[in-house]
């Protein structure tokens, strides 16, 4: 958690083939999802401690890490956070910082991303939708943040072995992670002693402006206890799981702890997505406006997107 960025800074194997990330035997909803038992209801969970808030660039460029290579075989992972006036711009090479499991043929290559947020979000007239394939946000690691759907159009976990523990893989374009993932004994974005003391923990930053948490909070002010927020999507229609993710899925408000952008507005008056365990993993939709220009690179988002 100590690592921190300012300025740039730079096992089995299953192969896998796909048109888009990957391949593999269809499973259920269930495959390789990090499971948490909560511990207490997640309507009293606004009593957590917040670790990311907008209006204060140089506080959002400070929840990004000073990489450092865990990867002698890879290239070194660069990361930078510029703040100019108004906007905070994040710039990576989208090689990860912990170490890179194979899931998928080839390994991480260098793909510039770069991302401009403004400092201060617009909360958007209706929600829009995040793209089916491409990056929506970027993790405080500089790996491009994806959405739910795989190459197939399917859901990521419907592909067996598609993604390592840590939730990401390496696709025809750059690495990238789809849901965040950890366990014991492994070094992912976060360890599991990190992840289930119920503190904050930033994920990410949206291409909204919006901070990306982890999903496991503190439910009273000591965090004696720890709750795992869930999603308000449910799996309706199996069928479609490994073939169209969205048209699967559908939103039943209040049968979560989040809203339809897997988000909330915490009891500090901040609007934050949570990281959840089930669909849409991250992002529904983006909560925010989104600028044209917002994400630009090798790994910036392709058009479309699932329905908001």
């Amino acid at each position: 958690m100590g690592r921190r960025l300012s300025t740039l800074a730079a096992a089995s194997v299953l192969l896998l083939a796909l048109a888009g990330c990957t391949a593999a035997e269809s499973t259920d909803a269930e495959t390789s999802t990090p499971t948490v038992e909560a511990t207490e209801s997640a309507t009293t969970a606004n009593t957590a401690t917040f670790a990311a808030s907008n209006g204060d660039c140089d506080a959002m460029a400070a929840t990004l890490r000073d990489v450092e290579s865990a990867n002698p075989d890879l290239v070194d992972p660069e990361l930078a956070a510029v703040c100019d006036g108004d906007t905070l711009t994040i710039t990576s090479n989208s090689i990860p910082d912990y170490l890179y499991i194979a899931t998928t043929p080839g390994s991480p290559k260098v793909s510039e991303l770069t991302m401009t947020i403004p400092v201060t979000p617009t909360e958007a007239d209706e929600p829009s939708a995040v793209p089916y394939l491409g990056a929506l946000g970027v993790a405080v690691n500089g790996v491009p943040i994806y959405g739910p759907t795989e190459g197939t159009g399917g859901d990521v976990q419907s592909l067996e072995g598609a993604l390592s523990v840590c939730g990401s893989h390496s696709g025809p374009t750059d690495f990238h992670i789809h849901w965040f993932g950890y366990a014991d004994g492994v070094d992912c974005l976060y360890d599991a002693d990190e992840v289930e003391t119920g503190e904050s923990l930033v994920v990410g930053w949206a291409a909204d402006g919006y901070p990306i948490m982890s999903g496991i909070v503190c439910s009273d002010d000591e965090c004696s206890k720890t709750t795992q927020l869930t999603s308000s999507w449910e799996l309706t229609d199996e069928s479609q799981f490994a073939t169209d993710t969205w048209a699967a899925h559908s939103y039943v408000e209040g049968s979560g702890d989040l809203d339809e952008c897997n988000g909330r507005v915490d009891s500090d008056g901040q609007y934050r997505y949570y990281a959840t365990p089930t669909f849409p993993y991250f992002l529904g939709c983006y909560h925010g406006d989104v600028a044209d220009d917002a994400l630009s690179g090798n790994n910036a988002a392709a058009p479309g997107g699932g329905p908001a």
